[in-house]
């Protein structure tokens, strides 16, 4: 079965403009925001999976067997002070065109420190995907292939910077332009 992730050549443009705007949002490189150095990282884990490791099946896509799409538990902490808010952006550096944005949301209350499985944040606000939809999208690689699922999380010093649907230009421009910091914990997920 096709992925999500294979796209016709001529997305080839659109990926370098995305490249540019995913280094921007320390997705690749270095953020922006002077105050995001790197002594500005804090941690991220989950009671699911370790960094680096294997996601639990359950998070994939619903085209594999127990796969239910649902996001996994993540708990952060170690975030600069003056964090008002926190974004979530979710991406496959290992997509076949390049860095493949499965998730963007923002305006997760500064004061919080986790999210749930299967979290639905009522106050967050979404950008679109690489898909050009807004939500989340789970991992789901082409069968047989192995791919790597970075769940960045953004300290922001400022509110929701984008409203929901916003580009994922925008977006991750957006969080760019208010991060102070920021925290990475990468899954691996294989298609079966």
């Amino acid at each position: 079965m096709m992925s999500r992730d294979r796209r016709p050549i001529v997305a080839a443009a659109g990926t370098l403009a995305l490249a540019g705007a995913l280094s921007g949002c320390g997705l690749i490189g270095q953020p922006e925001n002077k105050s995001a150095e790197l002594s500005e990282w804090f941690t991220v884990t989950s009671p699911v999976f370790r960094d680096g490791r294997d996601l639990p099946t359950r998070y994939g896509c619903t085209t594999y067997p127990g796969g239910q799409g649902k996001t996994p538990p993540l708990k952060w902490s170690g975030a600069p002070a003056g964090t008002r808010s926190f974004a979530i952006v979710v991406d496959d550096p290992d997509a076949s065109n390049g860095a493949y944005v499965h998730w963007v949301i923002a305006g997760i209350d500064g004061a919080v420190g986790e999210l749930v499985e299967g979290a639905r944040l009522d106050n967050a606000v979404e950008g679109v995907t690489t898909s050009k939809k807004a939500g989340y999208a789970p991992p789901c690689p082409p069968k047989g292939e192995r791919h790597r699922y970075r769940f960045t999380i953004y300290a922001l010093d400022a509110p929701a910077p984008f409203r929901n649907g916003a580009s994922l230009k925008d977006s991750l421009g957006a969080i760019a332009k208010h991060t102070v910091g920021r925290g990475r914990i990468t899954g691996n997920f294989r298609g079966k």
